[in-house]
């Protein structure tokens, strides 16, 4: 009998050992996992929309998630958003069935922001025939949380202003940038035109602002391949406008941030006379709590010998508020992330920070430019406070997702990144093939465990 208890004393010891053990293991696996993809969301971690395109995502504050771009609803192409459940099903509250095709913009939702109250903001281009041709031009537009249009603001829910003009993407970089202001003012700047204007919270041009409501930017860009890319207001009221290179193609060119007062005049305090220079080309802006300025774009990431073109990689860069480069970050300022030989030419195009302050860019990871028909996939890389890579995330810091397995010449990019109020990464981005003219697959919502 005492021999007895003593192997069953023996047998529960050892099962003990063997869940402590497994525990062990789960508790290690899943501290690993930060940078996989969240499998509770959306078909393992990925949600595929109806829309073409998404070129902006926001998360409400009840967590559900946004997404604004183009789309086709019968036949009909224009702006479209797209509102999701925080399990990535659609929101059937919203819209149509979680859709909500506004009948405007016929070139898309490019930029988008949601008050406190819960509206959501957009902005997009359209055109209209003028003179036998066409005339291009952007338009704000408020919506209501359940989908339609918030007739309160501008005409009938749409503000349209011809003096704001807009690049469809088959003439130049495509980018319209918008931003709210506390007081429920709206920011807009325009690639094409290369102007900023301010509209009141009730859609009216505010002639406060600039001149009759419409300020010249003083650095629109470098190139074709540049434009404004981002807008964000400081604690000051004072408003930074970034502008670099335009997705979907990483390009690795000097971007630029410029600083303005709040009646539109140019900061002459910020940098070198109201502009300081980036060496990422200035995809995508941030304000960090403290006053510090960030920029992600792309940035050669390795010399190779010739005849070999150099690595692209992502370029995250940090700036005191007064935009001098803050040399505490990174090497001298400048954080790279370089994806190796399967993807030289790689590049941000989104950014955020997380409560503990690391840092996410998100963009493409590319064999090649988009217009010669190269793979691409979604990229991310995250980067501590003091822009180091974070090598708890992902691989060595990197992450890359394929959405559409077994296909050649799919170029896939991140366009929008959004944190959840538990950590979680959102990122939304789209699928193109070849050339041509809104040729995309469809439009993607990724969500990754943060750790």
């Amino acid at each position: 009998m005492q021999l007895l208890k003593t192997k069953q004393t023996f047998s529960l010891f050892v099962l003990a050992v063997l869940v402590l053990a497994a525990l062990a293991c789960t508790a290690t696996y899943a501290a690993a996992q930060a940078g996989s993809l969240d499998r509770t969301f959306g078909n393992n971690g990925i949600v595929s929309t109806s829309m073409r395109t998404a070129y902006a995502v926001a998360i409400q504050s009840d967590g559900k998630i946004v997404l604004a771009g183009y789309g086709v609803t019968n036949s009909q192409a224009g702006g479209m958003l797209t509102r999701l459940n925080t399990d990535g099903s659609l929101d059937a509250s919203f819209g149509s069935g979680g859709v909500a095709e506004l009948g405007f913009a016929y070139f898309g939702l490019f930029a988008m922001a949601i008050q406190s109250d819960g509206k959501i903001v957009v902005a997009g281009g359209t055109d209209a025939e003028q003179g036998g041709g066409y005339t291009y031009f952007a338009q704000v537009a408020r919506v209501e949380s359940n989908g339609s249009l918030d007739t309160s603001f501008g005409s009938g829910g749409i503000t349209t202003t011809t003096a704001i003009g807009f690049t469809p993407d088959f003439t130049g970089p495509e980018s319209l940038a918008l931003a709210l202001q506390n007081n429920g003012s709206i920011l807009l700047a325009s690639s094409y035109s290369n102007l900023m204007a301010r509209f009141t919270s009730g859609g009216q041009l505010d002639t406060s602002f600039g001149s009759g409501g419409i300020v010249n930017l003083a650095n629109p860009g470098q190139n074709t391949s540049s434009a404004p890319t981002q807008i964000a207001v400081d604690k000051n009221g004072k408003i930074l406008v970034a502008s670099g290179s335009v997705a979907p193609t990483p390009t690795v060119v000097a971007g630029t941030i410029s600083r303005y007062n709040s009646n539109g005049s140019l900061d002459t305090t910020f940098g070198a006379a109201g502009t300081t220079a980036s060496v990422a080309s200035a995809s995508a802006l941030l304000l960090q709590s403290d006053g510090r300025i960030v920029i992600a774009g792309s940035l050669t990431s390795k010399l190779n010998a010739p005849p070999a073109s150099n690595d692209a990689g992502f370029g995250v860069v940090r700036y005191s508020a007064s935009g001098a480069l803050d040399r505490t970050f990174g090497k001298g300022g400048v954080a790279v992330a370089d994806f190796g030989k399967n993807a030289p030419l790689s590049g941000a195009f989104a950014l955020a920070i997380q409560s503990n302050n690391e840092l996410v860019a998100a963009g493409a990871a590319a064999q090649g430019a988009f217009n010669l028909s190269f793979d691409s996939s979604f990229g991310l890389a995250r980067f501590t406070g003091a822009g180091v890579l974070d090598t708890s995330f992902g691989s060595g810091g990197l992450v890359t997702t394929t959405l559409i397995s077994g296909s050649t010449n799919v170029y896939s990019y991140v366009n929008g990144l959004a944190i959840q109020s538990d950590g979680k990464i959102v990122a939304a981005g789209n699928t193109l093939v070849g050339q041509g003219f809104k040729t995309g697959t469809g439009a993607y919502v990724a969500r990754y465990l943060a750790q």
